[in-house]
């Protein structure tokens, strides 16, 4: 019987990545990330795989991912990752040992394996038991010897999961406990938008739930101001703004952080930011700066700066989320407490 020769880690890889180097600054995050299409084994239609039937397909599939040859390995993750969408098969595969048998195939050099492993990981970690076991088994820490991956593909499912499971206080504090703040800040000039923005949002979260001795004592050492700073100069997409300048808020509340922002360009940057076409952009500028201006000496800044009348002039928003971030800013620049910007 002749052998199908299974995708190899260079030609499907090289053609993948020739037809997504494209110019993507005309598209959304959503429309970037349509462009990352899998690269899969020959003759693989998951509506005609023979499984058995009902409770037998998940413990038949898992049983054939560790043994046999490449070929059927890549046809069952395939076909596994098809089944893990159903809910109803997420406690079964969990119970054998499904994430064990993923991260296991995360080392594989072949890039259909790792596309699927990582994908079929992203689907588990969007129900909260899929995301305690990926938490239990530190997936994160094995996930990320992959953060330099070169496909799109695998790097995108990656911050995926990540995004899923640093939503709750447990995933965040392992996420820290890692050591994995300072290597993820690292990637954010480095990755496509789309990645990039997933990234952001991850990071958010982790500053947004973590506490000491981590935040904000990671940020300071990896120099994350200073990122997020360059994602609001460098990047023209609303949606890697947005993202940036709710890094700096959450990061902000911070009094030591608040001092970086003013002594850098952070705070200039964002008063720029005031006049800009898009709603998300504007609430966004005004939410970090309503965190930056809680210290006196960013309330003087702001002044300096002729904030005062931009800000003034927002008031006549028709965005009820800038509207209310613009009031927020002025309550603190008037004296008032810190308050969250919405």
């Amino acid at each position: 019987m002749t052998a199908i020769s299974a995708p190899t880690t260079t030609d499907p890889l090289s053609k993948q990545r020739t037809a997504q180097e494209i110019n993507l600054s005309g598209l959304t995050p959503l429309e970037a990330s349509r462009l990352l299409v899998p690269t899969l084994p020959p003759d693989v239609d998951p509506t005609k795989m023979q499984l058995a039937y009902g409770r037998r397909s998940i413990p038949k599939l898992l049983s054939e991912l560790p043994e046999g040859d490449l070929l059927h390995q890549q046809k069952s993750l395939v076909f596994l990752a098809e089944l893990l969408h159903n809910p109803l098969n997420i406690s079964q595969a969990l119970k054998k040992n499904v994430v064990v048998l993923l991260l296991d195939l995360l080392k594989s050099p072949d890039l259909c394996t790792r596309q699927k492993s990582t994908e079929c990981l992203s689907i588990l970690s969007c129900h909260a038991v899929g995301r305690q076991a990926l938490i239990e088994h530190e997936a994160m820490n094995v996930m990320s010897f992959l953060f330099t991956d070169p496909c799109d593909l695998v790097r995108s499912n990656i911050m995926k999961t990540f995004v899923k499971i640093t939503v709750q206080e447990s995933g965040v504090l392992s996420f820290l406990a890692m050591g994995l703040f300072e290597p993820l800040v690292a990637r954010v000039p480095e990755e496509r938008m789309d990645i990039q923005i997933m990234i952001l949002e991850t990071l958010y979260q982790c500053i947004r739930l973590g506490g000491a001795p981590y935040i904000p004592d990671e940020p300071i050492k990896c120099d994350a101001m200073e990122v997020f700073t360059r994602i609001l100069k460098k990047e023209l997409v609303a949606d890697a703004r947005v993202a940036a300048a709710k890094c700096i808020m959450m990061l902000s509340f911070y009094k030591i952080c608040k001092t970086l922002a003013c002594a850098g360009d952070t705070t200039t940057i964002l008063i720029q930011m005031l006049n800009d076409s898009k709603s998300e952009v504007r609430s966004a500028a005004a939410g970090a700066l309503m965190s930056i201006t809680i210290d006196c000496e960013a309330k003087k800044f702001v002044v300096r700066e002729n904030a005062v009348g931009t800000l003034m002039e927002l008031l006549d928003d028709t965005n009820e989320t800038v509207l209310l971030n613009v009031i927020k800013v002025g309550f603190v620049l008037n004296g008032g407490g810190a308050v969250r910007a919405e």
